[in-house]
């Protein structure tokens, strides 16, 4: 008898801390749980945006701010409230582009401005100030060429017009204007 009690206490003791250890391996189990996102909710929202991007000398770039941006669930796009982008060569403001909207594709490096678009071109040696007003405007930042097929109204120096669409190519200042175009244009050597 004394051996069966001897024998009997090892083994229940076992089971007990056998049993306690599953127990406690199931209470303490963290379970993961995935939940799907709303796909029209913001994953991510921002406020009061202000970057800035550099070039390889180190000199300012682009400058962009914001009242507000966020990111959709499982989607590559940012989007801004009110957004100003501001280009910048050699440290001398070139271009100003504000909206009531805006998407940025990451991929792409594209800009999608929308709603009440306005671009601004600082005057310099060369050349006048410009202004376009559209209804959008797309902008790679890359090629740094900007299009749209919406009406424009555009201003360079004292000149001035409608068109239908445009294409600007900032690299070689050219401007394009696509179709019906009402032009009034002033020589800018003379006064």
């Amino acid at each position: 008898m004394n051996r069966f009690r001897s024998l009997v206490f090892p083994l229940a003791l076992a089971l007990i801390l056998g049993g306690l250890t599953a127990w406690l391996g199931r209470v303490s189990e963290v379970v993961i749980e995935a939940v799907k996102l709303d796909p029209a909710k913001p994953q991510y929202t921002m406020t009061q945006i202000h970057g800035k991007r550099y070039d390889i000398s180190g000199s300012l770039n682009q400058d962009l701010t914001a009242p507000l941006a966020w990111q959709l669930p499982d989607q590559k796009n940012v989007y801004f409230q009110q957004p100003t982008l501001k280009t910048y060569r050699e440290n001398n403001e070139q271009y100003t582009v504000s909206s009531q909207t805006a998407r940025y594709e990451i991929e792409s490096k594209k800009v999608f401005f929308e709603q009440n678009v306005v671009l601004t071109k600082t005057p310099d040696a060369e050349r006048p100030a410009g202004k376009v007003v559209t209804d959008y405007l797309n902008v790679d930042t890359q090629t740094e060429i900007a299009e749209t097929d919406a009406p424009v109204q555009y201003e360079y120096g004292r000149s001035h017009g409608t068109a239908t669409g445009l294409t600007y190519d900032n690299k070689n200042g050219l401007l394009n204007l696509k179709s019906k175009v009402k032009a009034q244009i002033y020589d800018l050597k003379r006064p």
